[in-house]
């Protein structure tokens, strides 16, 4: 792959792609925070796709997460795999509500827990927070369910597994949990994307994250992966026309007023 107009390597890591564009694969991007990673882009794609192959019906739910003020993250070498714990604690209360189910001779629908996961850093914040996507079987997890740490919710769980990460009191942590206004998506097998994607494309800006350090800035969870591939040329025709309205229009040309999704 070779620098373009659109697209050019990171000076501090050559293995990322800097993008400019406003669309991924005919799909969308959030303009005002323009611009991306190449490379976090198909990765969303990619576990997108992930999550429709394993399950017919995918329910999509945002969810942001912080540290608390006595974590030293710089120097607390625990910070490193905080997600990764969360996840599998995340994956350990799903598995004991399955049992749960059997036991009591419930139904209880499967599920696979995918993931895009971004680590972000504000001017006004000495420590970094995290916004993540996790992708269901919509028939196990229909919607968050009850807002309550305590509660067999989908939102008890979450809650209850970050607190499990820090190694903190879930009640004391339901607080590092923070759910945006309008959580929730839910997309089908064969039927296009570009409303999540597009949502999601704001994990993959360039700004707020912090580079030059043994540390990933960006994760998800395994999926077939293809080699970073650039876009064809049709694409950046596209790029350039949406550009070109986009800068004449007063309004948001894609209605991405909420773009913290």
């Amino acid at each position: 792959m070779s620098d373009t107009p659109y697209l050019h390597r990171h000076s501090q890591d050559p293995n990322l792609w800097i993008y400019h564009g406003h669309y991924y694969n005919g799909m969308p991007l959030i303009p005002q925070v323009a611009p991306f990673i190449y490379n976090y882009l198909q990765r969303i794609d990619e576990t997108i796709q992930g999550a429709l192959k394993d399950h017919a019906s995918v329910m999509a739910v945002r969810v942001d997460l912080r540290l608390p003020a006595q974590f030293d993250w710089e120097n607390d070498p625990n910070w490193r795999p905080l997600f990764s714990r969360f996840i599998a604690s995340l994956n350990a209360k799903i598995k004991a509500l399955e049992a749960r189910k059997k036991r009591e001779r419930t139904r209880f629908h499967a599920t696979k827990v995918h993931y895009v996961w971004t680590r972000e850093f504000r001017q006004d914040e000495k420590k970094p927070h995290y916004h993540c996507a996790l992708l269901f079987n919509k028939q196990t997890f229909p919607g968050l369910g009850e807002f309550n740490p305590a509660a067999q919710s989908l939102y008890g769980m979450i809650s209850s597994a970050w607190a499990s990460a820090l190694g903190m009191d879930k009640h004391l942590a339901d607080g590092l949990v923070s759910i945006p206004k309008d959580p929730t998506r839910r997309i089908e097998r064969g039927e296009r994307y570009d409303d999540l994607f597009r949502r999601l494309s704001y994990f993959a800006k360039l700004s707020s994250k912090l580079f030059g350090k043994a540390s990933h800035n960006f994760g998800s969870s395994q999926t077939d992966r293809l080699p970073i591939a650039p876009p064809p040329l049709s694409a950046l025709h596209m790029e350039q026309a949406a550009h070109e309205d986009y800068e004449h229009s007063p309004e948001d040309a894609f209605g991405c007023g909420e773009i913290l999704w």
